[in-house]
């Protein structure tokens, strides 16, 4: 309430000092004109009584010198262009910076949104030109975020189209395969039954990282938070994963600081978070054949600290802004039978926001490590970054 105050009093007072300005300009052409008027009236009426007195009987002469009607009423027409006069000189710098205003105005409801406003003072105009700047500014900043969603959106659908088609292809042409043959020995009906059963899988996985990131992005999931063992789940993934680490051939470890640190936050989230950075580690870490998990409460700063390494392939620098973009993949990760949706890691960054947490990414020669920052407390009023 105090805030609205000071604003509302700030905009009375440059008020005031807009009319005030203005009656500035109308007491100094005032008094300029009634300077000048009482310079012409005393000038010229001496001066008609002197032609008077020399033998000028004039009309013309004999009114200016004893201030008739006519003349009376001729000074005070001059007198009044004299004001005009004044007042349009002194107010020409307000009037110029209200036609930039205008122009800007014009231009800007024309589609021109690079239009520049310069006012040459402070006050009243000031403050509009630069709310017609800053308008300007989110106007051009709200087409860009427009422009950037539909793209997203025809992105969207053509990955989707294309990660749906692949493996409903392949489920087609297996099933048709044991469709049409009668006589198929049955190792060879057992293998193409288990192609489809994984790439059914693997569609099925598709499926549920669509709907997930959807509902993480457009805020439509409900959030469960109760006290969660951070150090423990962890550990129960890491050991869950095992067979993974087993089929690719990787080492893996898992190390913390403590033994038990409870934070508030959802479980089956922050699962789903670990699940996809350590199959992530997996995946793209084979090459390094070892994976390493580590876990750091840090009490003065009231967060936990979640780290996973890889020392596979090396990210390149210019590619690690990207790698948390729906759809991204590494280009190296492309030419690999790694399989994925691209839409793990989109995920992996939704929940750490819902979080209020973060997660970062480094890759260098001593490994590719995906970074997770999560605080203790969960704050519901807080809204995620």
């Amino acid at each position: 309430m105090e805030q609205g105050e000071g604003k509302t009093g700030k905009g009375r007072l440059q008020g005031r000092g807009y009319l005030m300005q203005l009656f500035i300009n109308i007491g100094l052409s005032t008094v300029i004109t009634a300077i000048l008027e009482i310079f012409l009236v005393t000038n010229i009426t001496s001066f008609s009584e002197y032609l008077y007195q020399t033998g000028n009987d004039a009309p013309t002469i004999q009114s200016f010198a004893f201030g008739s009607t006519l003349s009376v009423l001729l000074f005070v027409l001059f007198g009044i262009v004299i004001f005009a006069l004044v007042f349009m000189i002194l107010q020409s710098r307000v009037a110029r910076n209200i036609e930039k205003i205008a122009l800007a105005v014009e231009q800007i409801s024309g589609g021109d949104l690079e239009t520049e406003l310069d006012i040459e003072e402070e006050g009243e105009l000031s403050d509009i030109a630069e709310s017609i700047m800053r308008m300007e500014r989110e106007i051009r900043e709200l087409l860009e975020r427009e422009r950037n969603s539909e793209q997203s959106k025809t992105d969207l659908i053509t990955n989707v189209a294309h990660d749906l088609r692949t493996p409903l292809t392949s489920i087609l042409g297996y099933l048709d395969l044991l469709r049409n043959s009668r006589s198929m020995p049955q190792e060879t009906y057992m293998r193409y039954v288990d192609v489809v059963y994984n790439k059914a899988q693997r569609l099925q996985k598709l499926i549920e990282d669509l709907f997930g990131f959807t509902k993480l992005s457009y805020g439509k999931i409900n959030m469960h938070v109760g006290d969660v063992d951070i150090v423990k789940l962890i550990a129960q993934l890491v050991e869950e994963s095992y067979p993974e680490f087993e089929k690719n051939k990787l080492s893996y470890e898992f190390i913390a600081n403590t033994d038990s640190q409870i934070i508030e936050a959802d479980g089956d989230l922050l699962a789903r978070l670990f699940e996809n950075l350590i199959s992530n580690a997996i995946k793209y870490g084979a090459e390094g054949k070892k994976v390493t998990v580590r876990l750091r409460a840090e009490k003065a700063q009231e967060q936990v600290v979640i780290r996973v390494v890889n020392y596979g392939f090396v990210i390149p620098e210019d590619e690690l802004p990207l790698i948390f973009d729906k759809f991204y993949r590494v280009e190296h990760s492309r030419s690999t039978s790694t399989g994925g949706t691209g839409l793990g890691l989109a995920i992996v960054k939704n929940i750490a926001e819902v979080h209020h947490g973060s997660v970062t990414v480094s890759s260098d020669l001593s490994g590719t490590s995906f970074t997770v920052r999560l605080p203790f407390y969960y704050d519901e009023e807080k809204e995620a970054f």
